[in-house]
């Protein structure tokens, strides 16, 4: 699906990683030199297995990362860097400029607040200059413009009144309140229904053609990013291991692990739908116990052996706007 992006850069990470110090056990790195970045309207598809680090990469960003965690290198955002960058600053960006849709919408929601005072004090949070009737009436057009039907009615429900599709849509509601420039929407179609997923899917596809906002769909669903996406990411373990447009990504898939991901969908194509599904085989590595060389070397049936368990490998150019992390990207362009 594509959006109107354009050609100015809203978020550029350049080298981030993260390093966790701990007080018992090794210290180790959770994401590590991982580079990506999004332009104004551009929607970008982040997947990854559980672990991949998708959901620390979004914390990264938005400055939320726990008290024993070191960030480096560079999150820059509209050209102003994020990390270093004082908490009255960022707290000045998120929910403004930066949102995110939990991917838990029923702890994500106060249990003891209606839904619509939740989205009121999102709005004011950021804008204190309006008056309750005016907040409420924000609330209800929000609700309105996330499909939720009788949003005047709707508006004074608590969040156990709402269905689990219907507390996804409050969610956006309040993420987009303030239309930020970015939405990060970390797995906003985890544990709802097909129908519901596909309803959720085009409520942000409104939002952005209505807003001109950029998104950073984080998800281990590749059927969602196949219909969504401009442009997809994969993850492993904590770094981008192939990126580009999403046909590119997914019709000439240039590295082993994203052909594994691949191969595992089923297919309603298939010659022979009785045989098993592919299955990578072992499974992603800790980050605190990262094998030598390229992290999914022990799991790739290509593997050189004195090369891919020894050295990291670089990103590689895989056609245009399209890159992977892989020594054999870089065997294939040199034949």
């Amino acid at each position: 699906m594509t959006h109107n992006s354009t050609n100015e850069t809203l978020l550029e990470v350049n080298d981030l990683s993260v390093f966790f110090h701990m007080r018992e056990g090794e210290d180790f790195f959770a994401i590590r030199n991982l580079s990506l970045s999004i332009a104004r309207g551009e929607s970008l598809g982040v997947v990854g297995e559980s672990g991949s680090g998708k959901s620390l990469t979004s914390a990264a960003i938005m400055g939320l990362l726990p008290a024993n965690a070191e960030v480096s290198g560079s999150i820059r955002f509209l050209g102003q860097e994020l990390i270093g960058a004082k908490e009255s600053d960022l707290r000045e960006l998120r929910g403004k400029r930066l949102a995110v849709i939990a991917q838990d919408a029923l702890t994500a929601l106060n249990p003891v607040h209606t839904v619509g005072k939740q989205i009121a004090e999102a709005i004011s949070v950021h804008d204190n200059n309006l008056s309750k009737s005016e907040l409420r009436s924000r609330a209800v057009d929000l609700l309105d413009l996330v499909g939720i039907s009788q949003p005047e009615t709707r508006v004074d429900n608590f969040p156990h009144e709402f269905s689990g599709g219907m507390r996804q849509r409050a969610l956006i509601a309040m993420s987009v309140a303030n239309e930020p420039d970015l939405i990060i929407a970390d797995e906003p179609t985890t544990a709802l229904d097909v129908t519901v997923q596909a309803q959720i899917l085009d409520v942000l596809n409104r939002i952005q053609d209505r807003t001109s906002s950029s998104l950073l769909l984080i998800t281990h669903d590749l059927g969602v990013i196949a219909g969504f996406a401009d442009r997809v990411a994969v993850m492993y373990s904590g770094d981008v291991i192939e990126e580009g447009g999403v046909d590119s990504v997914f019709y000439e898939t240039a590295h082993p692990y994203t052909r594994g991901l691949l191969g595992s969908l089923p297919r309603l194509d298939a010659r022979n739908r009785s045989e098993p599904l592919y299955r990578i085989p072992g499974f992603q590595p800790s980050p605190a116990q990262r094998p030598e060389g390229c992290s999914f070397h022990p799991r790739c049936s290509i593997a050189v052996a004195g090369k891919c368990d020894t050295e990291i490998p670089i990103v590689h150019r895989a056609g245009p706007e399209h890159v992977a992390r892989c020594h054999l990207v870089k065997d294939q362009e040199a034949n």
